[in-house]
């Protein structure tokens, strides 16, 4: 495998694991950084799979 076709993989990788973090994590009870972890270390579609099965964040009034 060339180094060219590795990069591109873990940059498509990085960026859909901070989108998964980004958009499902930060409304949901697991939160970015674990939702950004899980999705790193597994995959993205893992960790929106998880994300998406845990509790919404309760809202804040202010």
């Amino acid at each position: 495998m060339n180094v060219y076709w590795f990069s591109a993989i873990f940059v498509l990788w990085y960026a859909f694991s901070l989108i998964v973090s980004e958009y499902v994590g930060k409304k949901r009870k697991i939160g970015e950084e674990w939702s950004f972890f899980l999705s790193f270390m597994l995959t993205p579609v893992i960790g929106l799979i998880i994300s998406l099965m845990t509790k919404p964040r309760p809202e804040m009034n202010s």
